[in-house]
């Protein structure tokens, strides 16, 4: 790893205080802030199968959500608990999965592309 651009100074701070609030977007927060080392994050594949299966856990429920607001869908005002926790389920196996990303690419394994 290159310090041409070192993490930022509020990276800690930042990821602690969303990840208290929403664990998922802490994490995304300390990806973010990482410098020149967020493209390894990104690289993981652990990182990428959570954050590929927070998405997929999130759309039914936000298309639901969003058929109803334009009333294409039969209820205008529906109760999808099985997509929430559908949602529920997903992100919280998606957060386990880009933590275990985070720690296996800050024990420095090394990722080389020969």
């Amino acid at each position: 790893m290159t310090d041409d651009n070192p993490p930022s100074t509020l990276r800690i701070p930042v990821a602690v205080l969303l990840g208290l609030a929403a664990p998922p977007i802490g994490l995304l927060a300390w990806i973010a802030l990482s410098g020149s080392r967020r493209n390894d994050y990104l690289r993981s594949p652990w990182v990428r199968t959570g954050m590929a299966l927070g998405i997929a856990s999130a759309l039914p429920l936000l298309t639901v959500a969003g058929a109803a607001g334009l009333g294409l869908w039969p209820d205008p005002n529906p109760n999808p608990i099985g997509l929430g926790l559908l949602l529920f389920a997903g992100g919280g196996v998606a957060t386990v999965l880009i933590a275990a990303g985070i720690v296996l690419i800050g024990k420095g394994e090394p990722r080389t592309r020969e």
